[in-house]
């Protein structure tokens, strides 16, 4: 018997070709959520979506892209909202993870986690949640952070900064989007 919280929701996952998005995928679509799923990998991606069908689960949309891209992420939103209105439920699990000392770590290595774990969401919370509030049928908003985002691990300065940062931002949006009915985790 299908969760009624998600049965019929339309749910945007990112990352949802490995790990805990694919987990998250693959157990939404069990409790009847209508599924919009991206990943950065489309071979993975497409093979999750060919088994959430062949067990009977709905994946109406879903499209190979990178969360850092701003561009991608609209276009892929545009798309989406054209067709099929704005979602229910939006996922941020997308997330890349880098480790070293900080004589260690690189500038791209600084730059590529802020650009996927931090602004990848952002991307995603710009194009989704306005929709979700002019919709007015409430929602919500779930930004993966990590034990690393509530405090500071060794080796884990880039990695943290970009999920503290991610923390920080749900933390504020929970108090902003309660007025519209948008849960934040």
């Amino acid at each position: 018997m299908a969760n009624a919280y998600f049965l019929h929701k339309k749910c945007f996952i990112t990352g949802a070709a490995s790990g805990i998005g694919r987990a998250t995928a693959l157990a939404a679509a069990q409790e009847g959520a209508d599924l919009f799923l991206t990943d950065i990998a489309l071979v993975p991606l497409e093979e999750v979506v060919t088994e959430i069908r062949r067990l009977g689960g709905k994946v109406s949309e879903h499209r190979a892209l990178d969360v850092s891209s701003f561009e991608a992420v609209s276009d892929f939103a545009r798309d989406i909202h054209r067709d099929y209105g704005s979602m229910d439920i939006v996922m941020n699990i997308a997330g890349i993870s880098t480790w070293g000392t900080i004589d260690k770590l690189k500038h791209q290595h600084w730059k590529k986690l802020i650009d996927v774990n931090l602004m990848g969401p952002i991307h995603v919370m710009e194009n989704f949640i306005p929709p979700m509030i002019r919709a007015g049928r409430g929602g919500h908003l779930v930004n993966v952070s990590s034990a690393a985002g509530l405090f500071g691990l060794p080796w884990h300065a880039a990695y943290s900064a970009s999920k503290f940062g991610l923390r920080g931002i749900s933390e504020v949006l929970r108090f902003d989007l309660k007025q519209h009915g948008i849960h934040v985790s």
